[in-house]
């Protein structure tokens, strides 16, 4: 594991031309869900920032949680972007590895539970700059490459092979750069797609 948060994509080579409408309807229970694990999880991530500053540990718990969410996250939004076909499971199991309950989105973790860097996490806001200014323009080419998904998809029932190798590149970046933020790590996530 290069980073200690990896993202793989198993997903169909196919997929059915009515999903670019469908799959965004059919996200709306998840998206409720992920609305209000996400508050929870905001409240966690400030948990973690105080456990490792007055410790210089994260509780395996909170590390769970912080897990659970990212990987929910990173099943939801590869269907939501039409990306596969299967409907993802509402798998909240807080374990680091993947339970496998979702073949086509695997994301494990490697939470580094002990000899935090308080000095990183007091200054992780600071540190996310770099990384919330990539996140912009990773987002704005992702907005551009979906519409253009959109069309392939309904027009040849796939994803180009360069536009989904780019979505897939922006789900493993958005997965590191998330577990940074989530505090699961202190080593600074790769800018780049790869």
């Amino acid at each position: 594991m290069d980073y200690p948060a990896v993202f793989e994509f198993n997903g169909p080579d196919k997929v059915a031309r009515w999903r670019v409408i469908g799959n965004i309807v059919l996200s709306v229970p998840h998206l409720m869900v992920l609305y209000v694990l996400g508050i929870f999880s905001q409240i966690v991530d400030i948990l973690s920032w105080f456990a490792i500053m007055f410790t210089g540990k994260l509780p395996a718990g909170l590390a769970g949680v912080s897990c659970m969410m990212l990987r929910y996250s990173a099943r939801v939004s590869t269907y939501m972007i039409f990306m596969r076909g299967s409907y993802p499971p509402f798998d909240f199991d807080t374990s680091a590895q993947d339970n496998g309950q979702d073949p086509e989105v695997v994301v494990n973790f490697a939470p580094e539970y002990e000899g935090r860097s308080r000095l990183s996490v007091f200054f992780r806001f600071i540190l996310l700059i770099p990384i919330l200014i990539m996140t912009m323009i990773w987002g704005f080419l992702t907005w551009l490459v979906s519409i253009v998904g959109f069309f392939a998809v309904l027009i040849l029932g796939r994803w180009p092979k360069g536009l989904l190798d780019f979505m897939v590149g922006v789900n493993r970046f958005s997965t590191r750069t998330n577990a940074y933020w989530s505090l699961l790590t202190d080593k600074y996530p790769p800018l780049g797609l790869t």
